[in-house]
């Protein structure tokens, strides 16, 4: 009877200080990790409007108009006080799982530029969407996410096999992010148009 409750005893202390060491590293590794995190968002928003450009956070979300794409922060682009344009986050889903992209959009509702900052994609195949040696078109130099660059979400079509050239063996994912940036992009500039500013 005796070793069943040492036992017990035992795993409860070690319990404990396992959890108390967890947070405390948790603690401690968080301002590190918040911080990596806010400089990769910033060179992901200076990469997609490069320039002397100012950020500034949308307090409320922009609404997608498709159920199974997410749009999720909003940073209004200014030059000199003026606004030239927005970048969102939206989340697309991709044949391994969801994929997440920033966006830029302009205030003619061009794209400006999109970065993926997530996806687990097949390496080899749908992992080239992020490839920067990876180009759809060879002889321009064009990667993937390359070909968004000037297209409308409002007149152009986004399909891939047609407008968009599909990266070879990964045609989901190439219809994901298509239509990630196609929805996200439409509705910031609804945003841009609407007077949302």
């Amino acid at each position: 009877m005796k070793t069943p409750v040492k036992f017990m005893i035992t795993l409860g202390i070690i319990g404990v200080i396992t959890g108390f060491a967890l947070a405390l590293v948790y603690k401690v590794t968080l301002p590190i990790i918040q911080s990596q995190d806010l400089k990769a968002l910033q060179s992901g928003l200076e990469s997609i409007f490069p320039g002397d450009n100012d950020f500034e956070k949308l307090s409320t979300p922009l609404q997608s108009p498709d159920q199974t794409i997410k749009i999720g922060d909003a940073y209004v682009v200014k030059q000199n006080e003026t606004t030239v344009g927005l970048v969102i986050t939206v989340t697309t889903p991709g044949s391994q799982a969801p994929i997440t992209l920033l966006i830029g959009v302009r205030k003619d509702g061009t794209i400006s530029g999109v970065r993926i900052i997530s996806m687990s994609e097949t390496a080899g195949l749908g992992a080239n969407a992020d490839n920067p040696n990876y180009f759809v078109d060879k002889e321009r130099k064009i990667t993937f996410l390359g070909q968004f660059v000037g297209k409308n979400p409002n007149t152009d079509p986004f399909i891939a096999k047609q407008d968009i050239i599909s990266i070879t063996g990964a045609t989901i994912t190439s219809t994901a992010i298509s239509n990630g940036v196609k929805i996200g992009g439409k509705a910031a500039y609804e945003y841009l148009q609407g007077g949302g500013l």
